[in-house]
């Protein structure tokens, strides 16, 4: 008996996705544990800045990676911003993260200030699938496809909906608020699958801050929405709950620190996981970042750096505490503050009413009138007495 390779590859394919629905049906089996949400890769960081800082950012969303963490910080970008990201897995997985943002050239919902909008393309490669195949005649033929690979786009709107002084016990705080949501579509490749499966998801957050404190609330809702179907399994998508805190302040010159706290909640696998972070600027160029991650399998100790040169940005972050695996990252960011965004308002035209056409015929010119002069009074006759 004969065999082409396209035969070959046929079964090496059938037998790779019969492994993957017998894992699939393992993971049902434990539906709702740790690893039973597919797409794992939403869960990763990716932004260096917030690897470093162990990944609380839902209440610091300050720059285009809030479209990750929390849309609702979209709303503080100025100018615009754009950033690529790097990130080096376990083994030979990788991911690759892009994205773009701007103020929006009108005024938003609120009525307050601009609004901002953003894209992001998220790749991830699971690394490859080797499979080795027993041929007739005994010899062992072996083929690699891809894994898994991953695509995650992404749409963001953010902008800036509050914004009062509240009297709080004698204190005049001066309190901003900002809503925000994203849309996904997500399309996950098993096997170089012809058919892959795809759905949307979206995102929501909310962010509330007190500049004069440096004080942050943040809060939002990630990949909320419908499964990936794999054969005949449904996987759900993890959804993830973020809550935190930040607070900022200046220390000498222009040096400043950055702490934040959040508690991270994946409700379809009943996980949750706290994440503390703290970022050191030292003259507005050099930035020190330490994390810690608890409560989560790849738990442990992060740190990152950060050079910032004008518009530029190059971040760098790294685990250090995990045995068995220490993902890193590197991304560059660049701020087009030399592009201003011009409100757009409507232009109306009125029409200025014509002039009256002179006439043909000359009026007479109208000299004014002389004031008509009163006659003198008479005087009145009036008799006088000497007494000689």
């Amino acid at each position: 008996m004969t065999y082409s390779m396209n035969d070959l590859k046929r079964n090496l394919k059938a037998a790779g996705l019969a492994a993957l629905t017998l894992a699939a049906c393992a993971r049902a089996v434990l539906a709702g544990g740790p690893g039973s949400a597919g797409m794992q890769v939403l869960k990763l960081d990716t932004s260096p800045r917030a690897a470093g800082m162990g990944g609380a950012f839902v209440a610091v969303a300050d720059n285009i990676y809030t479209m990750s963490y929390n849309p609702a910080g979209l709303g503080q970008l100025y100018v615009p911003e754009a950033t690529a990201m790097h990130l080096s897995g376990f083994d030979d997985s990788s991911l690759q993260y892009f994205s773009y943002g701007m103020p929006l050239p009108f005024i938003g919902l609120g009525g307050l200030q601009k609004p901002a909008a953003g894209f992001s393309v998220l790749m991830a490669n699971a690394g490859n699938f080797n499979y080795k195949y027993i041929m007739p005649d005994g010899s062992i033929l072996s083929h690699s496809f891809d894994a898994q690979k991953d695509l995650v786009l992404t749409l963001g709107y953010g902008e800036k909906v509050y914004s009062d002084e509240v009297n709080l016990e004698g204190y005049n705080a001066k309190i901003e608020q900002y809503l925000g949501m994203n849309a996904k579509y997500i399309r996950s490749v098993l096997l170089e699958d012809k058919e892959p499966p795809s759905t949307f998801a979206f995102d929501a957050g909310w962010l509330l801050t007190e500049p004069r404190l440096g004080l942050s609330l943040g809060a939002s809702v990630a990949n909320y929405g419908g499964g990936l179907k794999y054969g005949t399994e449904v996987t759900k998508l993890p959804s993830i709950l973020r809550l935190g805190a930040a607070y900022q302040r200046p220390t000498v010159m222009d040096q400043s620190l950055l702490l934040a706290a959040e508690g991270d909640f994946y409700t379809n696998e009943s996980l949750h996981s706290l994440r503390l972070g703290l970022e050191y600027h030292f003259e507005k160029i050099f930035n020190l970042r330490l994390g810690y991650k608890g409560g989560e399998d790849n738990k442990g100790m992060t740190m990152g750096i950060g050079i910032h040169y004008e518009d530029m940005a190059l971040d760098f972050a790294m685990g250090m505490g995990n045995e068995v695996y220490n993902a890193s990252q590197v991304a560059f960011s660049y701020k087009f503050s030399g592009i201003k965004v011009k409100e757009y308002r409507k232009k109306v035209s009125y029409k200025d009413p014509q002039p009256e056409k002179p006439s043909k015929t000359r009026a007479p010119s109208k000299q004014p009138r002389k004031p008509a002069r009163t006659a003198p009074e008479k005087k009145k006759d009036s008799d006088f007495f000497w007494i000689y």
